[in-house]
């Protein structure tokens, strides 16, 4: 018996060191990893660091460089755009403004925030310098080709592009550019063939016959408006283009009173006496203007 007791011990001795070296064997358990976002520098920081991080540096954008203005107008931003365009009058005027104000002007009259007749006046100055600069022109075509610039400014340009024919430097793109808006049914195909005309007269263009085949095109179609039709006319008594004298009296009857007062405008610097009688009724027309334009016309004839 206790034999079998000393057995059972031992068995349990055994068994126990049997555990032991299973506990110590077994790989213990690894807790899952916890991220921890590194600090930003090595330095080891403190709870008191994490509760008071100090503040980070905000690094400000270059500023951009002051406006460097003409001497003399660099108070020019501050005036209201009266005062800004009875700066520009004045110095219109001067026909040797100094280059710094020139090519501040060649800028500012792109700036659509000016009045339309601030920016004419500051074309105007550049245009009328004893020695423009040459290649103004570009400025006036860049600004007519752009369709989101006003058409009375767009107006504008095409006559300051005519102005400037006589000192360009590249005068066949000026006179190609009027050409071109000279052909079309807008407003402003009027104001490209009054300047053509212009020009003409002075002797810097040459039209061929084909202008005038274009302005009786233009007369007869119904699309051309009202505006060109006028210039059309107008264009064709300076110009004494007896050849379209059968279309100028078709006009000098119509029910525009525009269109008619300039017709017989028109018949007084190429009519004949046989015109006579087509401009007696505009002497009781109930429009004054229409009065006068045949009143004048009759008196030109007749002193002929």
């Amino acid at each position: 018996m206790k034999r079998m007791v000393l057995l059972i011990v031992a068995t349990g001795i055994v068994l126990l060191g049997v555990v032991a070296v299973l506990r110590k064997s077994s790989p213990r358990p690894v807790a899952a990893p916890q991220y921890v976002a590194s600090p930003p520098s090595s330095t080891v920081t403190n709870a008191a660091t994490v509760s008071n991080p100090a503040p980070v540096a905000v690094v400000a954008p270059p500023a951009a460089p002051a406006e460097k203005l003409p001497k003399g107008w660099e108070d020019f931003r501050k005036l209201r755009e009266i005062g800004q365009l009875n700066r520009v009058t004045a110095a219109m005027e001067n026909r040797t403004l100094p280059a710094d104000l020139l090519a501040f002007f060649e800028q500012e009259i792109f700036n659509r925030q000016h009045w339309d007749v601030t920016r004419n006046n500051m074309a105007n100055a550049l245009v009328w310098q004893e020695t423009p600069n040459p290649r103004l022109h570009e400025l006036f075509a860049t600004m007519l080709a752009d369709e989101t610039e006003s058409p009375v400014w767009r107006d504008y340009c095409l006559q300051f592009l005519s102005e400037c024919l006589k000192s360009s430097s590249d005068p066949e793109a000026i006179k190609a550019i009027l050409a071109r808006y000279a052909q079309g049914k807008d407003g402003l195909a009027g104001t490209a063939i009054v300047n053509i005309g212009l020009q003409e007269g002075a002797g810097r263009i040459k039209p061929d016959e084909t202008f005038s085949q274009q302005l009786e095109a233009q007369l007869t179609d119904p699309e051309v408006v009202t505006p060109t039709k006028l210039s059309i006319l107008g264009m064709i008594g300076k110009r004494h283009d007896v050849r379209l004298l059968p279309l100028v009296r078709s006009y000098a009857v119509s029910t525009n009173d525009s269109l008619r007062r300039t017709a017989m405008a028109t018949l007084g610097l190429i009519g004949t006496r046989d015109d006579l009688p087509l401009l007696q009724p505009g002497l009781t027309n109930r429009n004054r203007a229409v009065q006068m334009a045949a009143k004048g016309a009759i008196a030109r004839i007749e002193g002929q």
